[in-house]
C-alpha cells in the first residue's frame, strides 16, 4: 500500500492495495475515500422513497424481508425498510457493524415516533458468508455502491449472484443502485430517478426478478417508467 502526505506533512495511506480486504480496512481507518461508508446511494434511495415517485419503493419493500449487502456505516437501509413499511430489515456489514448499529440506533432515537419502527439486525459477516445461509424463496435484497473493485474477484461476484437468485421471494426483487452485482439469471429493468437531495444528479435503480416479480409490479414500473422519469 503507497503512502501520501497531508498538507501538514503527516503520513497517510493510499487506498491503492491489490488486496481488497486492505482498501476496506484502511477505508475504515480513514474515514473516507474508496469504499466510503456514507451510504451516499442508499440514502438517495430513502430519499426518493419519501417523494410522490418514490411510492414504487414503498410498492415493493412493504412487508417484506429486506436485506442490505454492505451496508455501510449510515442508517439508510433501515431508514429505506422502515420508510417502505417492510417486515424487518438486516444490515449484512463486516467491516464497519458496530458503527452501523450505533447509527441505526441514533436514527430511531432521533426520529423518535416521526420514524416507523421495524425489527431490524446487524450481521457482522461477508455478504456470501451470509446469503448462503439463507432459505429459498425468502428475501427481498438490497444493494448499494457494490462495486468489483470492493470484491475479491469475478468468481466471488458469481457465487453471490447466484445465491440471490436463489434467496429471492418469488414475487420479490434484488433493488441494485451503482452496484456491479448483475444475477443474469434473473430478468432487470433499470429506473432513473433524480436524486432528491441534488436534482442535477440522476441516479439509477436496477431492478432483477423472476416471472412473478414482473407479473406483480410490471405495471407500477412501466407506468413510472414512462412518466417523468425516461
Amino acid at each position: 500500500m503507497g503512502v501520501s502526505q497531508d498538507k501538514e506533512g503527516k503520513e497517510i495511506p493510499e487506498l491503492n492495495s491489490r488486496d481488497w480486504r486492505e482498501r476496506l480496512s484502511t477505508s475504515r481507518d480513514l474515514g473516507t475515500g474508496f469504499a466510503a461508508p456514507g451510504g451516499e446511494f442508499t440514502r438517495a434511495l430513502y430519499e426518493w422513497a419519501l417523494t410522490e415517485h418514490g411510492h414504487l419503493l414503498k410498492d415493493l419493500l412493504q412487508g417484506r424481508r429486506v436485506v442490505e449487502l454492505g451496508a455501510g456505516m449510515m442508517p439508510y437501509g433501515y431508514a429505506l425498510a422502515a420508510t417502505c413499511e417492510a417486515k424487518n430489515f438486516v444490515a449484512v456489514e463486516p467491516f464497519y457493524s458496530d458503527l452501523q448499529r450505533n447509527s441505526v440506533a441514533g436514527l430511531i432515537e432521533e426520529r423518535g415516533e416521526t420514524l416507523n419502527r421495524i425489527p431490524y439486525k446487524v450481521e457482522g459477516v461477508d455478504m456470501l458468508e451470509y446469503v448462503k445461509g439463507e432459505p429459498d424463496d425468502l428475501l427481498c435484497v438490497v444493494a448499494c455502491g457494490i462495486e468489483d473493485c470492493i470484491l475479491p474477484g469475478p468468481n466471488y461476484r458469481k457465487k453471490v449472484e447466484g445465491e440471490l437468485v436463489r434467496v429471492l421471494e418469488a414475487d420479490a426483487f434484488f433493488l441494485s443502485s451503482h452496484s456491479d452485482l448483475f444475477p443474469k439469471d434473473l430478468k432487470s429493468v433499470e429506473v432513473h430517478f433524480p436524486r432528491p437531495s441534488n436534482p442535477r444528479v440522476t441516479d439509477r435503480l436496477r431492478l432483477h426478478g423472476g416471472p412473478e416479480a414482473f407479473d406483480r409490479y410490471g405495471k407500477n414500473i412501466e407506468n413510472l417508467s414512462l412518466g417523468s422519469l425516461s
